[in-house]
């Protein structure tokens, strides 16, 4: 019993090693649309990809096979779905800031949670339906407009950022069985500098007008990179369920990071939204979760 158990504690503890690094990342690119407020939400998103891959390919030593993989479709999944929703957390992060964009992507979780049972086989309980529908209300609360406020379109990005991540996290883990974490991370950034190219090329684009933004860009990126990398290994460990319910560990520090050093200030029913999802999305899959280990028979 205890020899099955300790796969789920190693990949709980990668992923919520993987949520600091992602905290990390929100805050630094926070930070940096809080400096210059005109920059653009194409550029830090294009800066974050390439610096993404840089170190991918740099840590592929010249071996083109470390990085391309069996070529499944899963990871043609992972990587367009995760360059949407790498595109509409940034843009959403510019709109509203880090707090209420991160507890809308983190909706992935409670998205995960619905779909594995149907895409990937992974018989969760009925307690977790429950968290389904307590998420829903929280991510009504947090996307719903504000009156007086032009704040609409960052919401909507948001919970269509959290959607596109839950479908990234789906091919994440069907891909981790026959791909290392870097082919699965490559394939999501190769898509994503991409799509930011596009957007580049067609879209007037805002860059950095001081050093003091680059570095947080690229730190942004050097972040992104270690999170991607421990994500991707925790999906190989656990079921997608409980991981995604520990992922919601990522927004919780970015909030946090939001009001204590952006002095960003969510209103009532943004924290009535933060504290369900916090509620549902974390601690009734988590619960679901020990309930099943507690059920399965000794090994």
């Amino acid at each position: 019993m205890e020899t099955a158990a300790r796969p789920s504690l190693r990949a709980g503890i990668v992923m919520l090693l993987g949520c600091v690094c992602f905290a990390v990342m929100s805050l630094a690119i926070g930070v940096a649309h809080d400096t210059q407020p005109t920059l653009s939400s194409t550029a830090s998103s294009a800066v974050r990809s390439v610096v993404n891959l840089i170190v991918i390919v740099v840590m592929a030593r010249g071996e083109p096979q470390l990085l391309i993989g069996d070529g499944r479709p899963a990871l043609w999944v992972r990587g367009a779905a995760g360059a949407l929703a790498l595109l509409t957390y940034f843009a959403s992060v510019a709109h509203i800031g880090i707090g209420e964009a991160g507890f809308l992507n983190g909706t992935s979780t409670f998205w995960v949670a619905a779909l594995a049972p149907l895409l990937l086989g992974e018989r969760g309980r009925p307690l977790i339906w429950l968290a389904v529908a307590g998420s829903l209300v929280g991510t009504l609360l947090l996307a719903a407009p504000r009156l007086g406020q032009d704040d609409t379109p960052g919401r909507l990005l948001g919970a269509v950022s959290g959607l596109a991540a839950a479908a990234a996290y789906l091919g994440v883990r069907r891909a981790a069985s026959s791909n290392p974490p870097q082919v699965i991370v490559f394939y999501f950034i190769a898509a994503s500098t991409l799509a930011c190219g596009v957007m580049v090329a067609l879209t007037p684009v805002e860059w950095p007008e001081s050093p003091a933004v680059w570095l947080q860009l690229v730190g942004a990126g050097v972040a992104a990179t270690g999170g991607q990398l421990l994500m991707t290994r925790a999906y190989q460990l656990g079921q997608a369920a409980p991981i995604a319910a520990l992922s919601t560990a990522t927004p919780l520090l970015t909030a946090a990071a939001g009001i204590l050093l952006l002095h960003e200030t969510p209103d009532r029913y943004a924290q009535v939204g933060m504290l369900l999802l916090a509620t549902f999305s974390v601690g009734l899959p988590l619960l679901d979760a020990a309930l099943s280990r507690n059920d399965a028979p000794p090994r």
